[in-house]
């Protein structure tokens, strides 16, 4: 905490002790994607994610920072794991569709099952939904045999690991992915690891054509899959990152920070003050400060700071108004308000808890965004709290189970290559168990399994 004056700054927040108010600035640009690809350590073009190469670590980061967050995720990473994934043949009979086991016994159902058991399936089936969940982006990683017949090894990628390589035109694809877990800290090149990307578009062929390249027996191939955001090309940005681009997440996880700066210095407040995310930037912009001078940038900072205690404790502005714009952001449904600067009063926020009333608002704001009703995983702070009976929150989970579909389709598309390319039954298919809760009456533990497949 640093004492300005009678400004007290403290990461990126303010208290005016004379206006006795909080000032909340949102981050700005902090999705902001990379201009160009760019040589590292010797490879050539390889795409930043994120303007600094590290936006994924920053996302891990910032999840790590608010608790309804990091509950929405874990809720839709678990929704979308269901019962992990099981191999079983698909038949018809009389006209409807009949899922069978494989048998053990069977030479080659016992070539498919070892393929599961050898290579933990259901651990990078949840590995890959979780970076899925978080990044709509996946990087699974297969692995053929010394000859190159058949496909022996899956494996998960991290995706705060990988980068891919800029698309080249003779290529029209990508082509090459990098894997290292140093690109925040300018990796040499025997930190970083090349591979191969096969075409999502003509997978076989791809693999029989790299086979045909590799004569160093190194069959491995990265297999692009991603959930398709509009306008990315190589990572893509998920819907419910549009908690950071509004300000709100900014906002949740500053209130505990300013409760406890409140508390420990027994700071009096009366209001909050939120600064979006271009409030700053637009007035550093217009007067042609340089973004990256820390020290203009703190001083014309510090003199918008004094400008708003002025305004807020002046005689001469009581009952006048504040100028104010806003810009309205779509969210995975509907849009959210993103305001420049937003005066909230309060009455002794400790006592009173006012502050928490915010949190449970923020939260559901967040809920909203990430598509998880909190009646599906526990209420959040507040006293006036909606009732739900049972039959309510079954639908909604229901509902939400179907929900995550395109994104299971997505993660087993690696299955469906392997399939063909390993020559398997094409009866095969690839079945995520879901729990389907239901009344006592038809079944008394509340649940049985509903069966989707590929």
């Amino acid at each position: 905490m640093k004492l300005t004056d009678n400004i007290i700054v403290f990461e990126n927040k303010a208290y005016l002790s004379a206006a006795e108010a909080i000032i909340i600035n949102g981050e700005k640009d902090f999705l902001k994607p990379a201009e160009e690809a760019t040589d590292i350590a010797g490879y050539e073009k390889i795409v930043p994610w994120g303007a600094e190469n590290d936006l994924p670590d920053k996302i891990i980061e910032k999840v790590g920072q608010a608790d309804i967050v990091q509950a929405n995720l874990f809720f839709n990473i678990c929704v979308a794991y269901g019962q992990g994934i099981k191999p079983m043949y698909k038949e018809v009979e009389n006209g409807k569709a009949v899922f069978k086991e494989l048998d053990p016994t069977d030479k080659i159902d016992l070539e498919i099952l070892d393929f599961f058991e050898n290579n933990d399936l259901d651990g990078f089936f949840l590995e890959q939904v979780t970076d899925m969940a978080t990044f709509f982006n996946v990087f699974p990683e297969i692995i053929l045999n010394k000859t190159g017949t058949k496909i022996v090894s899956l494996r998960h990628k991290e995706a705060s690991m990988s980068r891919w390589g800029s698309i080249l035109p003779k290529e029209n694809r990508i082509t090459r992915h990098y894997y290292s877990a140093k690109w925040h800290d300018s990796p040499e090149k025997e930190d970083i690891t090349e591979t191969k990307v096969i075409d999502r578009f003509n997978p076989i062929e791809s693999l029989k054509e790299y086979k045909k390249e590799d004569k160093t027996e190194n069959y491995r191939y990265i297999i692009p899959v991603h959930f398709p955001t509009p306008g990315r090309t190589y990572y893509q940005v998920p819907y419910w990152w549009s908690i950071f681009e509004s300000g709100w997440f900014d906002i949740l996880v500053s209130i505990p920070k300013i409760k406890k700066a409140l508390v420990k210095n027994q700071l009096g407040i009366r209001y909050i003050i939120y600064l979006g995310p271009n409030y700053m930037p637009k007035i550093l912009e217009d007067e042609g400060i340089d973004l990256n001078n820390k020290e203009a940038v703190t001083k014309r900072t510090k003199e918008e700071y004094q400008a708003i205690q002025n305004f807020a404790t002046g005689e001469e502005n009581a009952g006048r108004g504040l100028i104010a714009f806003k810009n309205y952001l779509p969210v995975a449904s509907g849009v959210i308000e993103e305001k420049d600067i937003e005066i909230v009063a309060l009455v002794n926020p400790i006592k009173e808890g006012e502050l928490i009333a915010d949190v449970e608002e923020i939260s559901n704001i967040i809920s909203y965004a990430m598509q998880v009703h909190s009646s599906m995983i526990g209420s959040v702070p507040g006293k006036s709290k909606g009732s739900f009976s049972g039959t309510d929150k079954r639908e909604l989970f229901q509902m939400k189970q179907s929900m995550i579909a395109p994104f299971i389709n997505r993660i087993m598309r690696p299955l469906k290559i392997i399939k063909a390319y390993n020559n398997w039954d094409p009866r095969l298919v690839f079945v995520n168990p879901q729990f389907e809760f239901t009344t006592l009456d038809q079944n008394a533990s509340g649940k049985q399994l509903n069966e989707k497949t590929e």
